[in-house]
């Protein structure tokens, strides 16, 4: 069966002011494919998935979605295109109920052509925390809790490739590992594609994805994720230790 291409990055160079942080990247996403990319911090992961999501500009390069040259496109033309962004941090809105989080970007866009309410069910159904806590702020959710609502908020419009920067970040073990297994399945299921950026060994080897190493901003390993199956073996070849 022939793998559809869908995210092409393509000797990508980007930074701040003079300084290049992300140099000569190139890597390809398939359609329904989960893409680890770890590293230890100041390496350059966040600026690269910022680069891809056009929030800072390419110097050098060029980014393809779905065949069509996004290189120069804005952030929101990128989102509607159907790029999710799930950033470091979470940032959701701490003052907005969880359900006024998940459904903040139906209220920023056109009406969307999918039955909102029953989007809305589905996304319960992958994280029933949300569901019982739809009434509550999102100041009063755990770390955990308050991760499933950024991606469930990215969910909402149903997007083709979703970012997820640090996703395990502060995140106890049982929470980390259940957001992994819902990763794991909408990749099988519905064949949702994912980019991780991530430096938690535990999550990366549960994902079961190919895996990118970046040091100083260049791609420094590809592996495949027959090579990184458990803990041990990722931990070993990616030399990261936690």
């Amino acid at each position: 069966m022939t793998k559809e291409l869908l995210l092409k990055i393509d000797n990508v160079s980007s930074g701040y002011g003079s300084t290049i942080i992300v140099n000569d990247f190139s890597f390809d996403v398939e359609r329904g494919q989960i893409l680890a990319i770890t590293g230890s911090n100041g390496m350059g992961k966040t600026t690269l998935m910022k680069t891809i999501m056009g929030l800072i500009d390419v110097r050098k390069g060029s980014i393809f979605f779905k065949n069509e040259d996004i290189t120069n496109s804005s952030p929101d033309y990128r989102s509607k295109s159907g790029i999710g962004y799930v950033p470091q941090g979470r940032e959701i809105f701490s003052a907005l109920t969880v359900e006024q989080n998940i459904m903040l970007p139906i209220y920023t866009r056109k009406k969307p052509s999918f039955n909102v309410l029953e989007k809305l069910e589905e996304i319960y159904s992958l994280f029933p925390i949300l569901k019982e806590k739809r009434s509550a702020n999102g100041s009063s959710l755990s770390g955990g809790q308050q991760q499933q609502l950024a991606i469930a908020r990215a969910l909402i419009f149903d997007p083709e490739i979703i970012i997820l920067d640090e996703p395990a970040e502060g995140i106890q073990p049982s929470i980390v590992s259940f957001i992994g297994k819902v990763l794991s399945d909408l990749s099988k299921n519905s064949k949702k594609t994912f980019i991780v950026v991530e430096q938690n060994i535990s999550l990366i080897s549960q994902l079961n994805s190919d895996c990118i190493l970046v040091e100083k901003g260049i791609l420094s390993k590809k592996l495949k994720s027959s090579e990184i199956n458990t803990v041990e073996k990722a931990r070993d070849l990616l030399s990261l230790h936690n």
